[in-house]
């Protein structure tokens, strides 16, 4: 049956050609997240002539109007049965899943026996070019031959962004690299299918604070709950150098009117960069910013949103808005970080938004914490490497 709000959902192969819409879905539901993977869970009639369609190697494009909600590759199909009735639940993530199975070769033009360099450096560039150049030149058209994907193209710059001088430890993950940049530099960025391609996006998240309100009195609002986390940086202590050039080190503080305990210290490696290096300070700024800006105090707002004819998601605020919800006798605005959505057979619809902190337990994707965690291994090898007598 025919889904309120022209909801589409359409079958893709690999080469991105569609191949059919499945128009009898029992349910689907899909998280788009603000620059991390999202995914999508659909259930079907195992029965159904569309049934043969969803297989690993094809993939969904999944649409609300004119708008896609979300694209990207089927992962699990599992089959279910039960008094003679089957169902299809298949499930799969978005394209930004791209992005977290890739790594940032420290000289991506070279070849795999030329990797030398013991790291990649942007040097006094936009964020967003910078954060196109990383993906062009790791996974997209300018490419090795052997890691290019062959139908990813990039949207034209439009130069969003600050100036930054950084630089990326070798075979870092792609999508953590991407992260520090974007959140440093307010930006978003995904990678979605447009028409038979895939395109690698960068945009500024709009401040709809003003217009974007939910609450009970609007009656756009079912329920919200609020919470915050105390900052674990206040006090970034950035070390340079240290091995092959004199060691520098420069404290950088940012205090939180809010939280006016003792100071947090963290330690910030940069022990890989020349202290001799004419952009010494413009790297130490860099790190020290992103430090603190991951360790400030994070908010997060929990909320389910009712779409009405005045506000709805997919066409008046989307994932990486800022927008504002009623709690209490306050109005608390801050970014949509995650949206899960839900439709029946019924026509029955759900929107349940994740306002705030990108580091919660509730709104934070497995793949993220888990390559999270094997930077957090990496950053550690690197520091014994660099201390290790020569």
């Amino acid at each position: 049956m025919p889904f309120p709000d022209a909801v589409t959902v359409q079958v893709r192969d690999q080469n991105l050609r569609i191949l059919g819409v499945v128009d009898d879905f029992t349910s689907l539901s899909l998280i788009p997240r603000f620059n991390a993977v999202g995914a999508f869970i659909l259930n079907i009639s195992a029965d159904s002539p569309k049934a043969d369609l969803l297989i690993p190697g094809n993939g969904l494009v999944i649409q609300r109007g004119s708008k896609v909600l979300i694209s990207g590759p089927i992962r699990e199909p599992n089959w279910s049965s039960g008094q003679g009735k089957g169902t299809l639940t298949v499930n799969g993530v978005d394209d930004m899943t791209l992005l977290a199975g890739a790594t940032c070769w420290p000289n991506p033009t070279a070849a795999d026996s030329a990797q030398t360099d013991p790291v990649y450096k942007i040097s006094g560039v936009v964020a967003e070019t910078a954060m196109r150049t990383l993906v062009n030149l790791n996974i997209g058209p300018g490419a090795q031959a052997a890691r290019k994907i062959s139908n990813l193209t990039l949207a034209t710059d439009g130069g969003y962004g600050t100036s930054i001088t950084r630089q990326v430890n070798q075979f870092d993950n792609l999508l953590a690299v991407l992260q520090d940049v974007a959140k440093t530099a307010g930006l978003g960025f995904r990678i979605v299918q447009v028409g038979s391609s895939l395109q690698f996006q960068v945009y500024e998240p709009a401040d709809l604070s003003a217009s974007a309100k939910f609450s009970f009195k609007l009656g756009n609002l079912i329920d919200s709950a609020y919470s915050v986390t105390a900052p674990t940086c206040t006090k970034a202590v950035v070390v340079a150098g240290g091995s092959s050039s004199p060691r520098q080190v420069k404290v950088y503080t940012r205090a939180d009117a809010a939280f006016p305990g003792p100071w947090i210290e963290q330690f910030v490696d940069l022990t890989s960069v020349d202290t001799a290096s004419v952009d010494l300070t413009a790297q130490m700024d860099q790190a020290a910013d992103e430090a603190l800006t991951s360790g400030a105090a994070q908010g997060n707002l929990t909320m389910t949103p009712i779409d009405t004819p005045q506000l709805q998601f997919g066409r008046d605020y989307t994932v990486g808005d800022q927008v504002s919800c009623q709690v209490r006798d306050d109005f608390i605005s801050d970014v949509v970080r995650e949206v899960n959505i839900t439709f029946d057979a019924q026509g029955g619809y759900v929107a349940k938004a994740v306002i705030g902190s990108s580091d919660s337990t509730d709104n934070q994707d497995v793949l993220a914490r888990q390559f999270a965690y094997i930077a957090r291994i990496f950053n550690r090898l690197r520091r014994l490497e660099t201390r290790k007598p020569s």
